[in-house]
């Protein structure tokens, strides 16, 4: 899987890219509305891991987005599978912010989601205070389906079916 925007190259995640995802995991405003926590690197480890297992498992997962400039990893965008449903998710590198990247990958990726693996409905979660990422999923046209307490944390359910 390889995909191209203007400015980004988003592909399927490699063990090569532990290290830089765990620097971006590591930045607690990175993680401040995931969870708080920063990953330690083990744990960044495992989560690379963990979507190459998605890739086999299911064909999809989270994958690395990438500067086309210099290939460097800035964040993820993609799917999990989670008992709730399909999830659509992103993070990005503090330094990415702010400059749109997260919407241009977000797109593309929601796109091949939709035309290229078939999926019909996927999720997004944030947390309530997560304005950046309540931004994206309505830009790309989620629709608000209901407050709710996850981890403690209050936050908004979205969902998107490709529907207008």
């Amino acid at each position: 899987m390889l995909l191209k925007t203007n400015r980004l190259i988003i592909e399927y995640f490699n063990t090569s890219d532990i290290s830089d995802w765990a620097k971006i995991e590591s930045d607690v405003d990175v993680r401040r509305f995931v969870d708080g926590k920063v990953l330690s690197f083990e744990e960044a480890r495992k989560y690379v891991e963990m979507n190459i297992r998605q890739y086999q498992k299911f064909g999809y997962g989270r994958y690395a987005v990438r500067l086309k400039e210099n290939r460097n990893l800035i964040g993820m965008c993609g799917f999990l599978n989670e008992p709730y449903g399909i999830d659509f998710g992103y993070r990005y590198s503090k330094d990415s912010w702010g400059k749109g990247l997260g919407f241009e990958a977000a797109k593309e990726v929601l796109e091949y989601g939709f035309l290229e693996l078939g999926l019909e409905k996927v999720l997004g979660l944030t947390a309530e205070q997560n304005y950046g990422s309540i931004r994206i999923l309505e830009k790309l046209g989620f629709k608000f389906q209901e407050k709710f307490l996850f981890n403690g944390t209050k936050a908004f359910k979205y969902h998107y079916t490709g529907d207008p």
